[in-house]
């Protein structure tokens, strides 16, 4: 009976280690974190897309496997650019920018 209140107690004990060890958050991702507000798309290619602010100042980027296709990108579409910069740029997300924005 001790023998099995051993092995009951060590297999908990070690259930419970897993779980803590699992609630804990991942590594972020390499680089640092940065946005593009107003954008508009002028070029893109599979490597590499231009975009065009409002104020008509080109930003030109290298892209990695993150990005999405380039025919998902409407050039008359203003959207605001969430990346990361690394060896490459990688794509985190977009969303349509703020109606006060383009009109800055």
């Amino acid at each position: 009976m001790k023998k099995i209140a051993i092995f009951a107690a060590v297999f908990t004990f070690i259930l419970l280690l897993t779980k803590i060890a699992n609630q804990m958050p991942s590594d972020p991702q390499p680089g640092s974190t940065f946005s593009l507000k107003a954008q508009h798309v002028v070029q893109c290619s599979a490597d590499e897309i231009t975009l065009l602010d409002i104020h008509q100042q080109a930003t030109h980027l290298e892209k990695d496997l993150t990005w999405p296709d380039c025919s998902s990108f409407q050039k008359d579409k203003v959207v605001d650019f969430y990346l990361s910069r690394g060896d490459k740029t990688k794509f985190l997300s977009l969303e349509p920018t703020a109606w006060w924005r383009k009109e800055l």
